[in-house]
C-alpha cells in the first residue's frame, strides 16, 4: 500500500496538478480514478470551500501514486468517450527538469530527468518567488 501524503502536501501537490495544462490526464479522469467529483475535488482543493478528510486524503493519495507510477492507461471508445484503466506494468512518464540548488552558500543551477507526474517539487518560478 501507497503512502497517505499528508494534508498540507496534498493540498499543494494537487494545486500544481491542477494548475499544469501538459499533465496528461484530464481533472475528470483523474477524479474518476480517485472515486470523487470532480465539482468536490474543485471544492476541496482549488477554492478550499470544503475541508479535506481522511477518506478524500487517502482516495486522492492513492489515486496520485498511481498514476505518478505509470500504472494508469487512459483508453478510449468507439463513440470517443474516454477511460481511465490500470496497467499490469508501469511505464512513468520522465521529463528534464531545471531547479535551483544551493551548494556551500551559492544557489546553483541543477539539470536532470524526473518523473513527470512528480508535483513533489516546487517549479523554477516558484523557486524564484513568483506565482
Amino acid at each position: 500500500m501507497d503512502k497517505v501524503i499528508p494534508k498540507k502536501d496534498l493540498l499543494l501537490y494537487m494545486q500544481r496538478f491542477a494548475k499544469d495544462k501538459d499533465r496528461g490526464i484530464s481533472l475528470a479522469l483523474f477524479c474518476d480514478l480517485a472515486g470523487m467529483s470532480l465539482t468536490h475535488f474543485k471544492k476541496v482543493f482549488l477554492y478550499e470551500q470544503d475541508t479535506l478528510t481522511e477518506t478524500i486524503q487517502r482516495r486522492v493519495s492513492r489515486a496520485y501514486h498511481t498514476y505518478a507510477e505509470g500504472r494508469v492507461r487512459i483508453f478510449q471508445n468507439r463513440d470517443n468517450t474516454r477511460y481511465v484503466a490500470y496497467s499490469k506494468d508501469a511505464a512513468p512518464r520522465m521529463k528534464r527538469s531545471t531547479g535551483l540548488q544551493v551548494v556551500n552558500g551559492e544557489i546553483k543551477i541543477k539539470l536532470g530527468i524526473t518523473n513527470k507526474a512528480d508535483y513533489s517539487n516546487p517549479t523554477l518560478n516558484e523557486m524564484l518567488g513568483g506565482k
